[in-house]
């Protein structure tokens, strides 16, 4: 965690990557230590310091091994810079405490501190770590992240601080660059199921600028953790470069992470990754080993206050919404939120599912919206269909689904060239949707109706399937279509 309450926080990067500089010797500088109270050891930049009563020199080696390698991702991968102490030469400084303790020299000292980053005096990057979590690498990964983040965040790109819309992006790239060097461990992604089950708050919502009239909870407190699933979406499953999300930290933007995002990417690729990735958490977050989506589960049932679960607004079975439905205010989608709709299937019937957003928000600024339906079929696994837009507000699709067509999620998601909301509240962009059973409207799927034979299958690499296995492949048909499924192990 980085500390905003801190004079200086973090920010950094320029224009490129920067070859990691190397001294024969940095000067010690701190504000915190004392070197006739503590033990130290360094390595690169890094000085670890702990009280000489303890004995940390095994792990700490180990830490500082594993740092020099984050350090030189973050400079020479991800094109970041040295937090400033460094580059002034001075060792960045890394105390270890014992909380609660009446003889450790920093517990005693600094009763305050936690498990995170912030500025000293001179606006130098600092860090403290908790000796019960000394060890954990991916705490380390996150923290390191936010050293070189500092220097960028505090002296170079005021985008991310001018407004308490930008700082969510501080604490989910961090947590982000955790999940990246360790996607395979099981509690990457613990925070994940938030985002299924607050899905209509806008995607900026951090404890930086939590309004009065939401839940003062868990699940909204750190929804911005929550986030670096999105941003693993985006880098490592459908490829979005990682120095896209690292570059603004040294730009010198004035634009909060969000539009920079929505800038860098274009407005439709985001949109369209946007709406993708709420449809692949909904399929049990299917781009998460197994293991890790249980876990953000058990972590949800755990800490979350269950009164505040808003996954589903609306659940039918074997039926439509029996006209227009427009949800209460409290479940309206804001900027870049979605809201689900489950339809539990039995028969063999034709869906029409329409969405009609109004076409400017509750502040007044234009609208945009989409819609996608993801069909679970306990025979062939899940599908994904895109509703066709009318316009910006319009769109609509029907489906023929079969009695194996168990579990169907009508998603609306609300993408408007909107940033950050200026007032004590957030905007809420309106929409009304609808469900039809047995009939269809004039927009429907281009497929429907049409026996399509299928040429071949392959799997993401674009390998081709001589059998059918689990996983995500692509199905091409003799028309020269195509359709990509999800089979379940």
């Amino acid at each position: 965690m980085l500390s905003k309450s801190s004079a200086y926080l973090l920010l950094s990067l320029l224009l490129g990557a920067l070859p990691t500089l190397t001294r024969a010797q940095y000067a010690i500088n701190s504000e915190h230590g004392d070197l006739l109270e503590c033990d130290t050891m360094s390595r690169g930049i890094f000085l670890f310091w702990w009280d000489k009563d303890e004995d940390y020199s095994t792990i700490v080696n180990s830490m500082l091994d594993t740092m020099q390698v984050l350090r030189d991702v973050c400079l020479n991968s991800l094109g970041m810079q040295d937090p400033l102490g460094a580059l002034n030469g001075f060792y960045c400084n890394i105390y270890v405490h014992t909380p609660g303790s009446s003889t450790d020299f920093f517990a005693v000292n600094f009763p305050e501190w936690g498990n995170g980053v912030g500025g000293d005096i001179n606006g130098y990057a600092f860090m403290t770590l908790p000796d019960f979590i000394l060890g954990d690498w991916r705490n380390l990964a996150h923290e390191t992240f936010h050293i070189f983040q500092s220097h960028g965040m505090w002296d170079i790109t005021p985008g991310i601080y001018n407004t308490d819309d930008g700082g969510w992006y501080v604490e989910a790239s961090a947590e982000w660059f955790a999940n990246v060097r360790y996607p395979s461990d099981p509690y990457s992604f613990i925070q994940a199921e938030i985002l299924l089950r607050t899905p209509h708050v806008p995607l900026w919502l951090d404890f930086y600028n939590l309004p009065g009239y939401y839940p003062n909870n868990w699940q909204r407190n750190v929804h911005q953790y929550a986030l670096s699933t999105y941003l693993y979406y985006l880098t490592d499953v459908v490829d979005v470069p990682h120095t896209d999300l690292t570059s603004i930290f040294y730009s010198g933007t004035a634009l909060t992470p969000q539009e920079y995002l929505f800038n860098t990417l274009g407005a439709s690729t985001l949109q369209n990754h946007f709406i993708d990735c709420a449809a692949r958490m909904t399929n049990h977050f299917d781009f998460l080993l197994p293991i890790q989506a249980q876990n953000a589960r058990a972590e949800w049932d755990w800490v979350a206050d269950p009164t505040d679960d808003n996954k589903l607004v609306e659940s039918y079975t074997n039926t439509g919404s029996e006209g227009w439905f427009r949800p209460e205010e409290s479940l309206q989608t804001t900027a870049w939120s979605f809201n689900t709709y489950k339809l539990s299937n039995t028969l063999s019937q034709t869906y029409t599912f329409d969405l009609n957003g109004d076409a400017a928000g509750t502040f007044g600024d234009a609208s945009y919206f989409q819609g996608k339906v993801l069909v679970q079929n306990s025979a062939t696994g899940s599908s994904f269909h895109d509703l066709t837009m009318s316009s910006d507000q319009q769109g609509s699709l029907s489906l023929d689904l079969s009695p194996n067509d168990t579990a169907v999620y009508f998603l609306i998601a609300a993408m408007p060239e909107y940033f950050e909301d200026p007032f004590s509240e957030f905007q809420i962009f309106p929409y009304e949707m609808r469900i039809i059973a047995g009939s269809s409207t004039a927009i429907d799927e281009p497929e429907t109706g049409i026996v399509r034979v299928e040429a071949a299958r392959f799997n993401a690499l674009g390998q081709k399937l001589e059998t059918i296995s689990p996983g995500w492949q692509i199905i091409v048909y003799e028309d020269g279509s195509t359709e990509t499924v999800f089979l379940a192990p």
